[in-house]
């Protein structure tokens, strides 16, 4: 199965830009627009009037790439690839769109953010950041995007379509009025990622390995989600800590009830609308850097289940410099 090492890490998250508090920022329910100083963020031209979601992922990014230490940059342009999990990002901007169109016109929506309805182009805009000339790819799929973008990356790589992947995943709040709006994902979160297995990097937060299944609604037959556990875990050296983000659906539910007889340290997160949170956990495991393997998975109403595991055992000494705050 394929694997990524990760080199860098970095998060653009409501009162944090610290990887190790991904868990735990400071600002606690749904942030309000404007959380994010762009400015101290991004600092240079032409980023005040991007949508939020993409100004996340690029500040997120930002981090990221300072902690792999020139990880991405070292390697040629058509050897770099970028992945971006998503699953409201632009939901926000189509909606103020929308009331654009009826109360002004279509002549008043803003040049710079109109080509956003198309989800692509938040990972198009980052590929053009940072000279992505190779593979760039968007994950949509609901709830599971984040750690699918994951296990896209790692095929690509394993595919030789790339030496050094950003993979993303970016979300912002909900309107008001839509269902899970209350809670839902704002942020980003953004791994530096080669293939591991390949030259040893110089340093790595560890190893990550994704394997997904499909549960159709209702059913409640385990067998696919013992064929992904069997193989994520097939060596017997079966994690302990397992970190479940799951919603009240039938699918969550089979998956919950699943997990709990697979003798592991499970911890229940709820999970609120987006992609986001499953990427923020996974997030926090690889900065705690404590050597523990973890299981993070999640799951989404339409059936769709996605298991990602570190393995921390291949962590490297890190010495890499502390990521810029944004606010």
């Amino acid at each position: 199965m394929s694997a990524l090492d990760i080199l860098g890490v970095g998060v653009c998250l409501p009162g944090t830009d610290k990887p190790t508090e991904a868990l735990s920022p400071a600002v606690t329910g749904t942030p309000g627009p404007g959380w994010l100083d762009v400015a101290a963020a991004l600092p240079g031209r032409g980023y005040k009037r991007l949508p939020s979601a993409c100004q996340y992922l690029l500040a997120a990014t930002g981090n990221a790439l300072a902690d792999a230490d020139g990880a991405l940059s070292a390697v040629p342009a058509e050897r770099r690839g970028v992945v971006v999990g998503t699953d409201n990002a632009g939901m926000a901007l189509l909606d103020e769109q929308d009331r654009t169109i009826i109360t002004q016109g279509a002549d008043a929506i803003a040049p710079l953010t109109a080509p956003y309805f198309a989800m692509s182009l938040f990972a198009s805009r980052l590929a053009t950041e940072h000279r992505v000339n190779g593979f760039t790819l968007t994950v949509n799929s609901p709830r599971t995007a984040a750690l699918d973008a994951l296990g896209a990356g790692a095929r690509a790589l394993a595919a030789d379509r790339a030496d050094v992947l950003v993979v993303g995943a970016t979300e912002e709040s909900l309107p008001a009025g839509e269902p899970g709006a209350d809670g839902s994902d704002t942020g980003a979160v953004a791994l530096v990622c080669a293939r591991a297995g390949g030259p040893p990097p110089a340093s790595s937060y560890g190893t990550v390995r994704v394997r997904d299944a499909f549960l159709a609604p209702g059913a409640r037959s385990g067998r696919a989600l013992e064929n992904a556990w069997r193989a994520l875990t097939d060596d017997g050296d079966r994690p302990l800590q397992v970190d479940a983000i799951v919603d009240d659906s039938p699918v969550g539910e089979a998956v919950t009830a699943w997990l709990g007889n697979r003798g592991a340290d499970l911890t229940l997160s709820p999970a609120g609308a987006g992609a986001l949170t499953p990427m923020r956990h996974l997030a926090a495991a690889l900065a705690a850097r404590d050597g523990h393997d973890r299981i993070v998975v999640t799951a989404a109403a339409e059936g769709h289940v996605t298991f990602a595991r570190l393995d921390a055992s291949a962590h490297l000494s890190l010495n890499h410099p502390q990521q810029n705050g944004s606010r």
